[in-house]
């Protein structure tokens, strides 16, 4: 009997020693996404207003399915607003922000011709509507990364 005792404390410690290692890899995941909201955030001080932030963790593309976050958010008609964009440090691939709408692409921070990916790009909204944000990598690699709409001014 109180072998039978000892057996299920055994499995009753592991299960929770289990459980907090998933709770903690939660964590892990969250604080790497609010880390580089805020080294994305130093770069539009000064510069311009903080209106939204988007964070992901993407994991490894599998066959030639590109895994990728998808948002939505109103933009306005006469205003200029800036995506900027961070990747984890240890994250090797390029992060890819994608503006459109359900017909049309509008920008990116990734230019396709020549691989170059830019840490921000701007767009002059012409007409007040839901656009769609979608982040990926280029290469499909996982890893974290933070995206923030600021707003520059009216035009």
């Amino acid at each position: 009997m109180v072998e039978i005792r000892n057996k299920i404390f055994r499995l009753c410690a592991l299960l929770c020693v289990c459980a907090a290692m998933c709770m903690s890899a939660k964590t892990a995941s969250a604080q790497c996404g609010l880390a580089l909201k805020d080294e994305v955030m130093k770069d539009i001080i000064g510069k311009a207003t903080y209106m939204k932030d988007f964070r992901v963790r993407l994991e490894p593309a599998t066959n030639s399915k590109k895994q990728k976050e998808e948002f939505s958010i109103l933009l306005n008609k006469g205003t200029h607003y800036r995506f900027n964009v961070k990747a984890d440090s240890s994250c090797t691939d390029q992060i890819i922000l994608k503006l459109y709408d359900f017909t049309k692409f509008y920008g990116s921070n990734y230019d396709e011709s020549d691989g170059m990916s830019y840490d921000s790009f701007d767009f002059f909204c012409g007409k007040t509507q839901v656009y769609y944000i979608s982040l990926s990598f280029a290469q499909g690699r996982e890893g974290c990364a933070a995206a923030v709409v600021s707003y520059i001014g009216n035009y």
